[in-house]
């Protein structure tokens, strides 16, 4: 095995296993883990001013994880090729077969996406970890979903090599990283509702007059927030039932605005804040 094929599947079992924790008993403390991987940028207030609603910071700062210049919400691409065996990680093939038979699966067949269009909001895919049976060599993989029109996880397991849906598993108050599509949504709330001004302000300081208009405009993070495991006011109180999002947003080649202290809560498509 090369150096590069160990660092990859280093990647994909941290990557599982956070995920998966969200699934058992250690909800609260993966949650805690997410926020502290996610830091602002040293220069940057975190704390919304009275008279600028949005904190500009340094255009060179970022915070861990945050996406990087030249994508709006980057996402670490699949490898090329076919269909794999053992625990390599999945390639594009893959996923691709893996989404399609799990959207096949009769519990999705009324689901919503983030938008309110028909079909789940399609979030993440990784190799399965549940025990099997000796000498059972099956390729199989988790996929998670979001079903925006009963609020609820949505997981199911599938079999690449027999090409069948195992089993499906749903959760409520369960609330994984959003999706790169999750947070464009979350910036387009964001940027158009009265909670947006102070990012507005902000933008068209930064871009010599510019106005803002959409999350096109910008380079974003989005990191999940749950009231059950973030405090947070009785306004923000369906966060964790609802999908809610809070964003690290920058100008693109331009400086990070704060809009830590904002959350957005999708399923709701309303924006409200941590603290007043």
């Amino acid at each position: 095995m090369t150096e590069q094929q160990k660092t990859e599947q280093e990647k994909a079992g941290t990557r599982r296993g956070a995920r998966r924790a969200l699934w058992g008993a250690g909800i609260a403390a993966a949650f805690t883990a997410v926020m502290m991987a996610v830091t602002l940028p040293s220069d940057a207030t975190g704390v919304d001013r009275p008279e600028n609603k949005g904190a500009a910071s340094s255009p060179d700062a970022a915070p861990s994880g945050a996406a990087s210049p030249g994508a709006d919400t980057a996402e670490q691409p699949a490898p090329t090729g076919e269909q794999r065996t053992g625990r390599g990680p999945l390639t594009a093939t893959e996923v691709d077969r893996a989404r399609t038979l799990a959207l096949g699966r009769a519990p999705l067949a009324g689901a919503r996406g983030v938008t309110g269009k028909p079909g789940p909001e399609y979030l993440d895919t990784d190799l399965a970890d549940s025990a099997v049976p000796a000498g059972d060599e099956a390729r199989r993989v988790e996929v998670l979903f979001y079903d925006y029109g009963a609020d609820k996880l949505v997981m199911q397991t599938v079999n690449l090599t027999a090409g069948t849906v195992e089993r499906t598993d749903t959760a409520t108050g369960v609330q994984p990283p959003p999706s790169p599509q999750e947070t464009t949504r979350a910036a387009d709330l964001l940027v158009k509702s009265p909670e947006g001004a102070g990012l507005r302000a902000d933008f068209k300081a930064a871009t010599k007059g510019k106005d803002l208009t959409g999350a096109a405009q910008l380079l974003l993070q989005g990191i999940s927030y749950n009231t059950a495991e973030q405090a947070g006011p009785a306004s923000l109180s369906a966060c964790g039932t609802h999908r809610c999002v809070r964003l690290f947003t920058q100008v693109k080649g331009g400086p990070w605005i704060d809009t830590t202290n904002l959350v957005i809560d999708l399923s709701a498509g309303t924006v409200g804040r941590i603290h007043p």
